[in-house]
């Protein structure tokens, strides 16, 4: 009989838990953009995640269950793939198998999740240089994480390749995304296409780890 080893149960639910978390947190949020203060309601095309997670909503009103739905929502997922990344890891025994490639997969598993919390805990209206800067480096940090699982998948063959082919969607499509963020237009101007933009990342992002999550679920189950 098999059994599913907690961090990739772990992994899925807190893919699940990131969707409730925001999408309770943007029902519950008061409104609000960049470019109109007094909207009411969460705006998916116009508002940012990160203003989920705003101290104070732009027109000043305060919004516990969205900040708090950020929040729950970033730090789960945080703590889950740091968890996910050393099980897995352990598990498709990587650094037999390339490691250059598991010391990549290994460093930039471990931080990832520390930058990631970091832009819960720094509320971009109180902190948002600091904030942006755990957003790039977030971001950038998963690109060298998702190729490395790319290469680790195709090479250890304990999963379809398919999975790795899923990753490597990750980083072409944050990469795309991250040109955007630099070279884009300014949401204080165009109050659409980076939001939009944003919440197709991080939407893939999610559904890509939860295939992965599906895949280690049937693959890399071991026996009792």
């Amino acid at each position: 009989m098999k059994k599913i080893p907690f961090p990739f149960q772990l992994l899925t639910i807190s893919c699940f838990v990131f969707l409730i978390s925001t999408g309770i947190g943007m029902l519950f949020f008061p409104g609000g953009t960049i470019l109109n203060h007094h909207t009411k309601g969460y705006s998916f095309f116009n508002n940012f995640f990160s203003e989920l997670g705003r101290w104070r909503t732009f027109n000043g009103d305060t919004k516990w269950i969205s900040f708090f739905g950020f929040e729950i929502a970033l730090i789960f997922q945080s703590l889950a793939m740091f968890i996910f990344n050393l099980q897995f890891l352990k598990t498709t025994e990587s650094k037999k198998i390339n490691k250059p490639v598991f010391f990549i997969a290994l460093i930039s598993g471990s931080i990832f999740p520390f930058f990631l919390s970091g832009i819960a805990l720094t509320p971009c209206d109180l902190y948002l240089p600091y904030h942006m800067d755990f957003v790039y480096a977030a971001f950038g940090t998963l690109i060298p994480l998702s190729f490395a699982y790319t290469i680790l998948i195709r090479q250890h063959h304990l999963l379809p390749n398919k999975y790795g082919n899923v990753m490597m969607i990750i980083v072409l499509f944050i990469s795309l995304y991250m040109l955007l963020i630099l070279y884009g237009p300014n949401p204080h101007s165009v109050g659409y296409i980076q939001q939009t933009a944003q919440k197709f990342i991080v939407y893939s992002m999610i559904f890509c780890l939860l295939y992965l999550s599906k895949g280690c679920r049937k693959y890399l189950s071991v026996s009792k």
